[in-house]
């Protein structure tokens, strides 16, 4: 027992993580332990932490330290709330991932939601469904979890002491995985472009011929996924509109298609996007286990692709939703970069009261002078106090930000003042 405290309670970085439902223990340390005597350090809540705050803490920051991830798939993992929170946590901090199944592939698979499959689609399993087959199987993981060991110490060793500068998002880049290390497999029969087949030369096309064409052709595709079309369209719609002027046009067409430098089958693309959406969800959203330490590691993670899924999910139909990756945006964004900016102000006209004080603090988190008109608007008109005041504290922020700013280029920040505004009390209290 003492042993077992030790590897849940000890939280020094590990080569690999274990997430796995508590009825399935037994499997469990029959794999720990043939880990551990293969030389790869482990860690796992063994003990079974009490549902809570430390439970969360260490859980959650255990998946982030750890170099690997290894799901052990039973139809009890496959439904659990906690073991899809952590699968996706691990998929959002770009982990590679191990799934291990100890039942039949068919039974694990029926259980599992869309999402989940989506996620496990690209990455080869380990069956270990036959009990008196462990070791065969075994070797065939300890082998391939050494060689990516290995392949992650080499890539620590060559990046080491270089700085790593994160490029601002625009328009004429490509789009990054959200997990590198998970690529879903290509449709098998690729059709002609899907913007070549319906629209041919156009350069733009309304967005209500756009969707009726997408509904005709991959309607069942998405039933196969499990996929509706009411939760898969708004989502194509923020993607594809993002002027909000019901347009589609050919060049975010092709954007959305380009994704690491590789242009790709729409469909492709389309099923891409689910599973981010999917996992984002799971990883941000307010019952989400594992939220808050996903919070506070923004920064560890693949900066650049968090972000476009964060920007995503600002425009969820969940309030909450909205409020917590406004401020999680702010946390990964650079200050100057104007795509981000533009979609916080939009959300400062949100309906829902918390999203758009989460807004206010967000653009003043980002020093945002392009606010300063929006915030003192807000901070002089909105009927909620809370957001009134929200609205105040981030213009004093980004005022004493333009000021430094000036006194350091000896030119003015922004042409409108705002001091009269903060220093004296708001119209409405």
């Amino acid at each position: 027992m003492e042993r077992q405290t030790e590897r849940s309670s000890s939280m020094e970085p590990k080569d690999l993580m274990i997430s796995y439902s508590h009825q399935d223990r037994d499997k469990m340390r029959m794999m720990i332990d043939a880990l551990e005597k293969a030389g790869i350090s482990v860690w796992v809540d063994e003990t079974g932490l009490k549902a809570g705050v430390e439970f969360l803490n260490k859980i959650g920051q255990a998946i982030i330290d750890a170099k690997l991830f290894l799901s052990l798939l039973s139809t009890r993992s496959a439904t659990s709330k906690y073991c899809k929170d952590e699968l996706a946590l691990a998929y959002v901090s770009s982990k590679p991932i191990y799934p291990c199944m100890i039942q039949p592939h068919k039974q694990v698979t029926e259980v599992m939601d869309f999402g989940m499959r989506l996620q496990l689609a690209p990455i080869r399993w380990f069956d270990f469904s036959d009990e008196d087959d462990f070791q065969g199987s075994f070797d065939k993981l300890a082998t391939c979890i050494k060689q990516k060991l290995a392949e992650i110490g080499d890539e620590a060793n060559r990046t080491e002491g270089s700085a790593k500068k994160h490029k601002q998002i625009t328009r004429k880049e490509t789009r990054t995985r959200l997990n590198v290390h998970q690529i879903l497999p290509p449709t098998e029969a690729i059709m002609k472009d899907f913007w070549a087949v319906h629209f041919k030369n156009k350069e733009n096309v309304p967005l209500e011929e756009f969707m009726s064409a997408f509904k005709n052709d991959c309607t069942e595709e998405l039933s196969k996924i499990g996929v509706t079309l009411e939760w898969i369209i708004p989502v194509l719609k923020e993607e594809l509109d993002e002027e909000r002027d019901d347009i589609i046009t050919k060049e975010s067409y092709e954007y959305f298609c380009t994704i690491d430098e590789e242009r790709l089958d729409f469909w492709d693309r389309v099923k891409e996007q689910a599973l981010e959406r999917y996992t984002m969800l799971e990883v941000f959203s307010m019952d989400s286990t594992v939220r808050i330490d996903a919070i506070q590691n923004l920064a560890k993670f693949h900066t650049r692709s968090v972000m476009e899924a964060m920007m995503d999910l600002c425009a969820d139909k969940d309030d909450n939703v909205r409020a917590v990756a406004s401020l999680s945006l702010a946390r990964v964004a650079d200050g100057k970069n104007l795509r981000v900016i533009r979609r916080l102000l939009r959300l400062l006209k949100d309906r829902d009261r918390l999203v758009r004080q989460s807004c206010c603090l967000a653009l003043g988190h980002m020093r945002a002078k392009q606010a300063i008109p929006s915030l003192v608007q807000l901070w002089r008109n909105d009927a909620i106090s809370n957001v009134r005041e929200a609205a105040q504290i981030a213009l004093h922020i980004t005022q004493n930000a333009c000021t430094l700013n000036s006194s350091k280029n000896a030119r003015p920040c922004n042409s409108i003042s705002i001091e009269y505004h903060v220093t004296n009390n708001s119209p409405m209290t």
